[in-house]
């Protein structure tokens, strides 16, 4: 049985070189320095303003971050929970208790699936019949629900506003809740035209699932967010109810600096760093024969590596565990068909340089290593 990827992330925690799991470990940057250093009046803020208050003053500082200036905030449409993951939950509850299977975008990150399958029956969608807006898998299998990673993980794909338009409008007209997973939006600009004036226009039924988890390396300090349509917020509501009462105040504090912080600069830093990552990972791949870089056109934090065949991707893999350097396999985010995935390999990126350089010249060694031994094979 394979374990699941959140389970080789766990292993990788203490490691001496972690690229596996897509959580920011780099370093503060100068003004998050400063952030951090506002620590006690941030929650001297947190504890005497009213709740409502400052969980707004959140919402609305991250959703202009990212250009969702649409975000059912004002409506209170919005609810704040501990992860994505969490949100997921509520979502797997709310459709089980319709009794409405999904139609799941494959691949991508195998939690999503593992929370559904637990509750309803999936169905596999690839990314390109959601650029279509091709719904017919989905009514094919009586599923009531779509739910779509944009950008995706691992790959990095993810729908343009011409085509999410599309697929809204293609849900609407079938009756198709879509549930977006837009985890990684803050990755990549040309995802963050505004997803929540389409759906609204389109009179989708919709949920929405954002993460302030995958941008800011503060120790884990972080807040999912789960925006719904008007028709969903009663079963959303009572769904919650069984998880969580409130998330923690100063946590909503710290996500509003951050997200000022991001607008004013701050994710324009992020991607600076990422793309001179991803870059250096290029360079590192270009030394290595059989593999090349899986998503050329990807900006998210991730990267995936593509080896010749499934073979040789597991054993660079153990070869370098071998050496205290931990990547995912990607036989996990393909959850339907396994094997389509066993021959990449995904590193995370959001890391400081020094601790990437490490990895990768580990890379080149492993591959060396693993490529001698099949001269025996």
């Amino acid at each position: 049985m394979l374990k699941n990827l959140t389970e080789l992330e766990q292993r990788a925690v203490d490691a001496e070189i972690n690229l596996a799991d897509g959580h920011p470990r780099q370093r503060l940057t100068e003004q998050q320095e400063a952030v951090a250093g506002r620590f006690t009046e941030l929650f001297d803020l947190a504890r005497r303003a009213p709740f409502a208050d400052v969980e707004h003053a959140a919402h609305t500082a991250f959703f202009e971050m990212l250009g969702q200036r649409s975000a059912p905030v004002h409506s209170g449409r919005t609810f704040s929970v501990y992860s994505s993951s969490v949100a997921t939950m509520v979502v797997s509850a709310v459709l089980a208790e319709r009794g409405y299977s999904v139609g799941l975008l494959h691949p991508t990150f195998d939690n999503i699936h593992d929370l559904l399958v637990r509750v309803t029956a999936v169905t596999p969608v690839s990314e390109d019949r959601c650029a279509a807006a091709d719904l017919s898998a989905v009514l094919a299998a009586g599923a009531r629900c779509l739910f779509v990673t944009t950008p995706n993980n691992p790959t990095g794909w993810f729908l343009d506003a011409e085509r999410f338009r599309a697929l809204a409008a293609e849900c609407a007209v079938h009756g198709v809740i879509l549930c977006v997973d837009a985890s990684f939006r803050g990755f990549d600009t040309r995802a963050q035209f505004d997803h929540y004036a389409i759906l609204e226009q389109t009179g989708a039924s919709y949920l929405v699932i954002e993460d302030t988890g995958k941008l800011w390396p503060f120790a884990e300090l972080k807040l999912g967010f789960l925006a719904v349509s008007e028709d969903l917020r009663p079963a959303v509501e009572h769904a919650l109810s069984d998880v969580l009462l409130t998330v923690s105040p100063f946590v909503l504090k710290l996500v509003e600096a951050l997200s000022v912080d991001g607008r004013q600069g701050g994710l324009d830093r992020l991607h600076t760093l990422v793309a001179a990552n991803r870059e250096r990972v290029g360079k590192a791949v270009a030394q290595l024969d059989g593999v090349q870089l899986a998503d050329g056109d990807a900006r998210v934090s991730v990267s995936r590596l593509a080896f010749s065949h499934s073979r040789q991707a597991g054993a660079v893999h153990d070869a370098l565990r071998v050496l205290g350097v931990h990547v995912l396999p990607c036989a996990q985010f393909h959850w339907a068909h396994p094997d389509e995935g066993r021959h990449l390999l995904r590193l995370a990126l959001s890391r400081d340089p020094e601790s990437l350089a490490t990895g990768l010249s580990k890379l080149v060694e492993a591959h060396v290593t693993v490529q001698n031994a099949e001269k025996g094979w």
